[in-house]
């Protein structure tokens, strides 16, 4: 059974905040300063792993007994604009996305990101606080003419959240190189 979580207070948190970075943009690289979004991270900002292995529900041997999956993973549940719900599953080597109870993307064993539209993504998220769109942001794919429309939306969504010593205009690099088709 999947236990639904409050996204709210998720994102409130900035264990969650930088570990969701971190895991959900493994793509995310700023050329420019040879690092990765999840380097930058570890490097700049202090993480409380117990927290996140308790989270993510990861234990010795979850890799060698279930490929990285738990029985039970916490989720989280948005109602889109659009009347569809979209959810997160949060496994130790997973993070599944869907809509609608359908699989559209996943970071793990069967990688797939990129498959939400901006457009889309907007009427998505059209009612939606600029928080919770974090959620979204990783299955979005975005074409060169789209860039600074997108950055401007990476940027406020990133400033309501707690992103420690990271920089917003290094994150948003990242996110921006991760996100590009």
């Amino acid at each position: 059974m999947k236990k639904s979580i409050e996204h709210s207070e998720l994102l409130s948190n900035s264990n969650f905040v930088l570990w969701f970075l971190m895991t959900n943009f493994p793509e995310g690289i700023d050329d420019t300063n040879d690092y990765s979004l999840s380097d930058m991270i570890q490097e700049k900002c202090i993480l409380d792993e117990e927290w996140i292995d308790g989270w993510i529900g990861y234990y010795d041997g979850v890799f060698d007994e279930n490929d990285g999956y738990v029985d039970t993973p916490n989720t989280v549940k948005l109602k889109l604009a659009t009347r569809d719900v979209f959810s997160l599953e949060f496994h130790p080597g997973d993070t599944i996305y869907y809509i609608n109870d359908e699989v559209i993307g996943c970071t793990g064993p069967h990688y797939g990101i990129r498959k939400i539209s901006l457009t889309r993504f907007c009427e998505y998220t059209c009612d939606m606080n600029e928080k919770d769109k974090l959620f979204l942001l990783p299955m979005l794919k975005i074409s060169f003419g789209e860039r600074d429309k997108f950055i401007n939306l990476i940027r406020s969504i990133l400033c309501e959240l707690s992103l420690q010593g990271c920089s917003v205009e290094d994150v948003i690099t990242c996110i921006l190189e991760n996100c590009l088709e």
